[in-house]
């Protein structure tokens, strides 16, 4: 059968609502158990693992604080008023 040859074959779409919901619980459960995590935060002498691309896809600031970084595990000091509001992720 060539590539331009149609089959008989149904085409089915998979949708779900809660798709997102599940890709963020996972990642979340991913990072309270250090899975993947490839940046540390370090604020008011606190530590707090993440994922950089979590981080910078939810924040400007981190897209460009981590963007270009090619550390395997990078270390990012931050005065507290950067993560106000933020808390909640941890």
């Amino acid at each position: 059968m060539s590539v331009d040859e149609k089959t008989d074959s149904p085409m089915y779409v998979y949708e779900s609502t809660v798709h997102c919901t599940n890709i963020l619980l996972c990642l979340n459960d991913q990072r309270k158990q250090d899975i993947l995590c490839d940046v540390t935060l370090i604020v008011e002498g606190k530590e707090f693992r993440a994922h950089r691309a979590v981080l910078a896809a939810c924040s400007e600031y981190f897209l460009q604080a981590l963007v270009g970084q090619t550390e395997n595990d990078l270390v990012v000091s931050l005065p507290e008023e950067h993560l106000q509001g933020s808390n909640n992720f941890y």
